[in-house]
């Protein structure tokens, strides 16, 4: 009897772990990718002399969150200023695999520690370093969603306040 004990608990335990692991995740997207970080104010100055700086420092991180690949082409960003509505190049994504979504320009790749990169090709910071009055602060909507500052179409979302500087935030 006292090795059934043991054994029912951790099988308890483990069934709880399971348990809070799924809501979580569901409960942070609708679709199949999730905003998981945000980095809106890139380290150092925006511009100097009328040259925008560090512009691929500013980025979000998206996590593939399904079983499958998922091509990125045609989801939306969209913060309240509606400046980032551009929809995301195509870019296989791998199941699980999480992608850093760059605001400037690059070439998508896979780097050696396995994360993903991503560039939207602006030429300017475009999201908001100081956005306390708006909710959410940035949004991914579905492909084929209006690119309209409505939460219509959207599958996830990530809050901040006053970003400081070359600081990373979870959503």
């Amino acid at each position: 009897m006292s090795r059934i004990a043991p054994t029912t608990a951790l099988t308890s335990a483990a069934l709880a772990l399971v348990a809070v692991a799924t809501p979580s995740q569901a409960a942070s997207t609708t679709g199949a990718l999730m905003i998981a970080q945000v980095r809106p104010n890139a380290a150092g100055a925006d511009s100097r002399d009328g040259t925008q700086l560090n512009v691929n420092g500013e980025y979000f991180v998206i996590k593939n969150v399904t079983t499958r690949t998922v091509n990125t082409g045609g989801y939306i960003p969209d913060i309240t200023t509606n400046t980032y509505g551009r929809a995301l190049p195509s870019y296989s994504l791998p199941a699980g695999a999480k992608a850093y979504v760059h605001t400037g320009s690059g070439r998508h790749y896979r780097d050696s520690s396995g994360a993903h990169h991503i560039y939207r090709g602006y030429a300017r910071h475009v999201l908001l370093n100081t956005s306390t009055v708006k909710n959410p602060d940035l949004r991914l909507k579905k492909r084929g969603s209006p690119d309209n500052n409505t939460a219509t179409g959207s599958i996830t979302a990530c809050n901040w306040n006053t970003a400081a500087d070359g600081t990373t935030y979870s959503c």
